[in-house]
């Protein structure tokens, strides 16, 4: 175990519909669990727009995989009949952070904001060379007007369908749409080449433990 722990991500494909009643269902198991040793802290993003692929982005923090294993094993949790198999297909897996920047000028950092959640899919051999793409461009969105921070995440598991996922906070919607309009950064290299495939949405949080 690290200072820093271990990240869990999952990442939902649902219909809009049945969205409100995932996050119920969410609150009522980490809620269970989110007393237990070991467990930092959890948030669950919900997409703003329809559209987007994800609908939600669940995002905990634990000292431990055994740890989390050691809390879901509580009769309490076991006994929840909470499941969301039947309409949703959900992507976790274990992550730890490969790259973290912070601001680089004053953001207003008031209010809740929002997240910038971009789920990447590409050969866990190839991460180390698709990673300058990410972090020059990173590293140019995180000198914008509204940025507040950004964490890139990297799969322990070579066979997690997401081998990175990015999670970057903005002061608000606006402000991650100038930035992404910025003539400057448009004409940067993509940060996903031809082996990788890039799931960019915006969410915010809905629920926190």
């Amino acid at each position: 175990m690290t200072d820093d722990g271990i990240t869990l991500i999952d990442a939902w494909e649902l219909p809009e519909d049945r969205i409100d009643e995932s996050i119920a269902r969410w609150r009522e198991r980490v809620g269970l669990i989110h007393t237990a040793p070991g467990f930092r802290n959890a948030r669950l993003h919900r997409r703003l727009h329809p559209e987007s692929r994800l609908g939600l982005v669940n995002v905990a923090q634990w000292d431990s995989v055994e740890a989390r294993d050691e809390a879901l094993a509580h009769p309490d949790f076991t006994a929840s009949a909470a499941t969301a198999a039947g309409y949703a297909t959900v992507y976790g897996g274990w992550y730890q952070v490969a790259v973290e920047l912070t601001a680089m000028e004053n953001s207003a950092g008031e209010g809740p904001g929002i997240t910038s959640i971009n789920a990447f899919e590409l050969p866990a051999e190839r991460i180390d060379e698709w990673l300058p793409h990410w972090l020059n461009r990173a590293e140019l969105m995180s000198k914008a007007p509204g940025f507040r921070g950004s964490r890139l995440h990297r799969a322990v598991d070579p066979d997690t369908r997401f081998q990175l996922v990015g999670i970057t906070h903005w002061d608000n919607p606006d402000a991650w749409r100038t930035a992404h309009n910025d003539s400057h950064i448009q004409q940067h290299p993509s940060t996903s080449p031809d082996f990788a495939t890039a799931d960019p949405a915006l969410f915010r949080v809905a629920v926190e433990f």
